[in-house]
């Protein structure tokens, strides 16, 4: 078979085909022609460009296990798994083995009024893993997408089940599901507040306190008892909410927010896409919990970070609601061009039995008790950490300017999670700043090495950056410990 590589050499990358009976023209790229060209025509996501204009990219050429490499051949841990995506490491054989056996046989197919053995496979795989009665899976591309599926399934079928004026949406403060507009509607998310007329009708209840779900329960309590008969769904995030800066939910919260939806006959939504699939030790909340949501949205890790796919999964019975004639206009017209896509589908198959074995083992669960002691011992005592939010392999180191300081928190506009993280690529670790937090999302295969590597260069970036930041500030010496 012929396949690709990448080659780097004096300044310039090398792209080839391996040997086969007719060798492709090798095509060759100067990095300066590379950065001319991504300082010319892109645009990033969740990127002020006027500053990422002001350096010069960096290009991300290949990597292997959890390690990422850049055009000068320099390694970077790969501490924000690929955007929360990346499970068993980049580069796997037994993912890379699957991807390729499935190219040499269908590359993309229709999923309208079609099938193909991955897909067919796939929805196999998700029924056995999901919470019982979760049967049905609806694909889709990522994330946001997702969730826009959940929501339009839910209106129709209150429409289809006579029950026209359950319009509404309830979600929690704090919550992220995607950045489409029903998504956003969702959520209550800082990020999307200058979008917010054009949101679709949605009412949002307070978050729980970490140990206290009290105040929460009582504020959707108010919510259902008010809008219940007009409410089509609830959105929810279940034991962390990852984009909000890892804030934890106390132990039973899920429980109780599922029995006020049953009890007002309100649909309930799970967004596992960042906590699903691994990430807290588990293979879903959802499961680990014994609910069953009527949606459940999956994305992120599900192909094991190796391509884009998503799943909307949901009950018999609301599948149900959308059977019948043609002519009865009952069709859910809702899908997207490369949905249940037989490279993603056959990638995401081996992932998720990678990750049973995992589990199974109790493997995963190791590395996340690994994971907690490192990070408690590298943080927990740290002058300028103010609190960790950890569960499994998801973390938040919340900063602050120290005990010394009169200040309780940074100014939002110093960005100083940021700067660290920048500061970090000279240390070998990429990681991601949001507000004054330090989000920590390794791949879930992270060896105890790398894990304790992790942590000391992100404790010594840190510690050098917010001592020289501080100085700069105040004018004067801080005599904290670095």
């Amino acid at each position: 078979m012929t396949g690709l590589f990448l080659l780097f050499s004096n300044g310039l990358f090398t792209i080839a085909a391996t040997p086969s009976a007719k060798e492709a023209p090798m095509k060759k790229f100067d990095i300066d022609t590379l950065n001319n060209w991504d300082q010319s025509h892109s645009w990033h996501p969740f990127t002020q460009m006027q500053e990422y204009l002001e350096k010069n990219p960096l290009h991300i050429t290949h990597a292997k296990g959890c390690w990422l490499y850049d055009n000068e051949g320099r390694r970077y841990l790969d501490g924000n798994g690929s955007n929360w995506t990346n499970v068993h490491g980049h580069s796997n054989p037994e993912l890379n083995e699957a991807l390729i056996e499935q190219l040499q046989n269908l590359q993309q197919s229709s999923y309208k009024d079609l099938s193909h053995p991955a897909a067919s496979e796939l929805c196999h795989e998700l029924a056995s893993i999901a919470p019982k009665g979760l049967s049905r899976s609806f694909f889709t591309d990522n994330g946001a997408s997702s969730v826009e599926a959940a929501l339009k399934m839910s209106f129709q079928y209150w429409q289809l089940t006579g029950h026209p004026q359950k319009k509404l949406i309830i979600g929690m403060e704090g919550g992220y599901h995607g950045d489409t507009f029903g998504a956003m509607s969702a959520g209550k998310s800082s990020f999307h507040n200058r979008f917010s007329e054009w949101f679709l009708p949605a009412h949002h209840f307070k978050a729980p306190q970490q140990d206290d779900m009290s105040e929460s329960l009582h504020d959707l309590d108010r919510l259902l008892e008010t809008y219940g008969d007009q409410t089509a769904i609830l959105f929810l995030e279940p034991s962390v909410q990852g984009p909000n800066g890892m804030q934890l939910q106390p132990p039973g919260f899920l429980q109780a927010v599922a029995e006020r939806c049953k009890k007002h006959n309100v649909h309930l939504a799970l967004d596992e896409i960042f906590v699903g699939l691994g990430r807290l030790g588990h293979m879903l909340v959802s499961t680990a919990e014994n609910i069953t949501p009527d949606f459940l949205c999956l994305s992120k890790t599900l192909t094991g970070g190796y391509l884009p796919l998503a799943v909307t999964l949901t009950t018999q019975k609301i599948y149900e609601a959308f059977l019948g004639d043609f002519s009865e206009g009952k069709t859910f017209f809702h899908g997207h061009t490369f949905a249940a896509n037989p490279l993603a589908t056959a990638v995401s198959i081996k992932s998720i039995q990678k990750l049973k074995q995992r589990i199974e083992s109790g493997e995963l669960q190791r590395t996340c008790d690994f994971f907690a002691d490192r990070i408690q011992s590298h943080f927990a005592s740290h002058p300028f950490v103010k609190s960790i939010r950890q569960r499994g392999l998801a973390c938040a180191i919340e900063l602050f300017p120290g005990d010394q300081s009169t200040a309780e928190s940074f100014d939002p506009t110093d960005r100083v999670a940021h700067h660290v993280s920048l500061h970090l690529r000279d240390k070998e670790v990429l990681l991601r700043g949001v507000g004054n937090a330090l989000m920590i999302v390794p791949p879930l295969c992270i060896s105890d090495n790398e894990i304790e590597f992790l942590c000391k260069q992100t404790a010594l970036a840190i510690s050098e950056y917010l001592h020289e930041f501080l100085i700069g500030k105040f004018r004067n010496p801080l005599s904290v410990a670095i």
